[in-house]
């Protein structure tokens, strides 16, 4: 884009969310706020995404079982997440157990 070149909104605000590295950042904000689409109810149900950080997505689940369960399906849930947001956004995830942010079954 040159500088007395008139273009679109739209392009003029993309423009500006990739070079103040921003669009990774929303593009992760919509993983984390469109989880239970992403994911599915039922691992929706004993998971939630906490942050991501240096392409980490930190997730807290249920227990210990749940953990293992989504430890299997990691490039499985990795892959579904970057193909939503069209970019490699995450790389790993990291389980935590925090029993305390789900309902009692």
């Amino acid at each position: 884009m040159k500088k007395n070149e008139i273009v679109s909104f739209e392009v003029a605000l993309k423009k500006f969310l990739k070079d103040n590295k921003w669009s990774k950042k929303i593009k992760g904000y919509q993983i984390i706020n469109n989880w239970e689409n992403l994911a599915g109810k039922e691992i929706s149900q004993s998971s939630q995404p906490i942050k991501i950080q240096d392409k980490c997505l930190f997730l807290a689940v249920k227990s210990n079982a749940w953990a293992n369960e989504l430890n299997l399906r990691k490039g499985e849930l990795i892959r579904k997440i970057n193909q939503e947001a069209g970019e490699e956004i995450i790389y790993n995830i990291l389980f935590k157990v925090r029993h305390s942010l789900f309902k009692n079954d």
